[in-house]
């Protein structure tokens, strides 16, 4: 086990925000060390779509092509293991967890990303990112013109099923028990043509996560090849929040436009941070978090 007693940054969290600062960083001659638990919450997706260069290609690949980049720098220390503390020690850190002693850092970066509630219901985690999707601009182009749900009980529904019938004009709601969004909406749903299915779902039928059929309750079984979803998320770790870091109403953490937060020398970065969830996005994210977080050390 490899000890990292002094580092100029520590970032938690190895997926694609956290290695775009690691990048910026290890340029900027900063010796930084990057925990990570191996978690990444796009682990079921076969491909990663809409970023250019690497359209099509698995997550996995991305992030290993990332590492080689990131080895050939001699500043830059991946560290496998969980941080279970971070606390304030004079004018740094001190970043204490599983799989590694405990390391002083100066500055810290959070790119722990956010955790998707799935419901509790046979088929939706083994089609989750598959098949279950989130993203239109991610996964859609692959589904155009297919049947189509978007799992969905709240308050804006109709705007999101009017966006979503871009790329597929046979669109079901999906509310798994009675609707919960507005009257004017389920109208408006009604006009433009969009089904509102309300009885509770029993299990979605799926063959390795491509899902044929949402079986409901009743047992009537419903052809589909791909269900949008709008889920409940949280923050994947309460580390920032203990640290002192601001949630905002959405349960985002609260940044500045360089990613910076409330808590001096803490940054976050990635879909913690924002309502985008894209790997493009996020790699946008780290390398100006990096750039920015380097430029406030040289000029303090």
């Amino acid at each position: 086990m490899e000890s990292f007693q002094k580092v100029d940054i520590t970032i938690i969290g190895g997926s694609y925000s956290g290695l775009s600062a690691a990048l910026s960083l290890v340029r900027s001659l900063r010796n930084i060390v990057v925990i990570d638990s191996e978690r990444p919450c796009n682990k079921n997706t076969p491909a990663s779509h809409n970023f250019i260069t690497h359209d099509g290609e698995s997550p996995s690949e991305i992030r290993s092509k990332a590492l080689l980049n990131l080895k050939e720098y001699p500043n830059f220390k991946l560290q496998l293991g969980e941080v279970t503390t971070v606390q304030k020690q004079g004018t740094g850190f001190l970043v204490q967890g599983k799989g590694f002693e405990e390391i002083q850092t100066d500055k810290i970066i959070f790119a722990t990303g956010l955790k998707d509630i799935l419901p509790e219901i046979p088929g939706f985690l083994e089609s989750w990112g598959k098949s279950v999707i989130h993203c239109p601009y991610c996964h859609g182009y692959e589904f155009v013109g297919n049947k189509t749900g978007l799992w969905m009980n709240e308050a804006g529904v109709y705007e999101h099923s009017k966006f979503l019938k871009h790329w597929s004009k046979e669109l079901t709601v999906y509310t798994n028990g009675p609707i919960q969004f507005p009257k004017e909406e389920q109208i408006q749903l009604e006009k433009e043509g969009i089904s509102i299915v309300t009885e509770v779902v029993k299990t979605l039928i799926h063959n390795e996560g491509q899902i044929s059929a949402i079986q409901l309750q009743s047992g009537k079984d419903i052809p589909i090849e791909a269900l949008y979803t709008r889920l409940p998320m949280v923050q994947h770790s309460k580390l920032p929040e203990g640290l002192g870091c601001k949630l905002l109403p959405s349960g985002h953490i609260e940044v500045s436009n360089f990613y910076e937060t409330n808590v001096p020398g803490v940054y976050a970065v990635g879909d913690m941070a924002s309502m985008f969830r894209s790997v493009a996005h996020a790699v946008h994210s780290g390398n100006i978090a990096g750039a920015m977080l380097n430029r406030s050390m040289i000029l303090s």
